[in-house]
């Protein structure tokens, strides 16, 4: 059965620019958690629902945005 979250291997060598973009994709997933658990604070407390609703399409849009810089750079 193929692997639909990770549909490639990781590979152990992938050089340089592969190290960055490892690391550009967790730092941006990083952030768009902290993005999202400030969403869901403003959600709670009623305070800036519309706010809360465009953070949370922001997260996922950095989420998406990191993971493609990942590909390009790292290949997987």
């Amino acid at each position: 059965m193929p692997n639909l979250l990770w549909p490639r291997a990781l590979s152990p060598d992938v050089g340089r620019t592969g190290l960055i973009g490892r690391t550009i994709h967790w730092l941006g997933v990083a952030i768009a958690a902290a993005v999202l658990v400030t969403a869901l604070g403003f959600a709670v407390d009623g305070w800036q629902p519309e706010d809360a609703a465009w953070m949370v399409a922001a997260a996922a849009a950095l989420a998406l945005g990191a993971r493609g810089v990942r590909y390009l750079l790292a290949r997987e």
